[in-house]
């Protein structure tokens, strides 16, 4: 039996009873329109949060067409993205109460472009495939964790490592009076929660629905190991899903 909870403009699936065990990824496909007009809209990012398998992102195409498959997880957060837009539904969150959601799923999502800010999604960041690990590079060399506090390829006297979080729905819109200060990072290692300096926020060249932040370490962090990273705006109506990062 499937329940379908409408809350605002957030879509919750709720799956009960058996799950095929051979069945262990799910399907999700569908248009992204204009909410007036129904024409198709292109290079919107559909994104699917994973809370055992990661982030996976998918582009629409020239008419709006999507198709995306994520692996075997028991809650799975979908939404479509283009910078400006607003989207209906906001979110949809599949959840099963027994083993992984899993099967094919339709979603459609009707979006309206504003000048302004109108509602805050946590943003998403990426991950390696199949992985809770964020996909995160060191700011200057490029290399992959574990991350040291201190860097010699970094100039001037506190030598503090900078790393590039690769992220989904983080703009700023300066007309609202919106600053880098907004943001916030945190690190919740087992030995404390630490936070992560943003120092600068832009597109990857090339990929419009993709954004690179930049955030300086703190020295407490030396020596924390794993960590979960996550990445907050104000006035967010859920709460940021985690990846990983190591440090030493």
């Amino acid at each position: 039996m499937r329940l379908f909870v409408l809350i605002s403009v957030v879509t919750i699936v709720i799956l009960f009873g058996a799950v095929p065990i051979s069945a262990q990824t799910a399907t999700f496909s569908g248009r992204v329109t204009e909410q007036t007009g129904g024409q198709g809209i292109s290079g919107a990012a559909v994104v699917a949060e994973g809370n055992a398998t990661g982030t996976r992102v998918v582009v629409t195409d020239a008419q709006g067409n999507y198709n995306l498959t994520i692996g075997a997880n028991n809650n799975i957060r979908l939404r479509a993205y283009k910078t400006t837009y607003t989207f209906d539904p906001l979110l949809v969150i599949h959840v099963s109460s027994g083993p992984p959601v899993s099967g094919s799923f339709s979603h459609d999502f009707a979006g309206s472009s504003f000048p302004v800010r109108v509602v805050t999604l946590p943003p998403a960041l990426l991950t390696e495939d199949n992985s809770l690990n964020a996909l995160t590079l060191d700011g200057t060399i490029r290399t992959r964790d574990p991350f040291t506090v201190t860097n010699d390829h970094y100039f001037g006297a506190e030598r503090r490592t900078r790393l590039t979080l690769l992220l989904v729905d983080l703009d700023l819109f300066p007309s609202q009076g919106e600053t880098l200060s907004m943001i916030s990072v945190q690190a919740q290692a087992p030995s404390g929660t630490f936070t992560l300096t943003p120092e600068d926020l832009r597109k990857v060249p090339g990929f419009p629905w993709m954004s690179q932040l930049t955030v300086r370490l703190p020295p407490e962090i030396s020596g924390a190991g794993e960590a979960n990273v996550t990445v907050m705006m104000p006035n967010q109506i859920l709460s940021s899903l985690s990846a990983k990062v190591r440090f030493q």
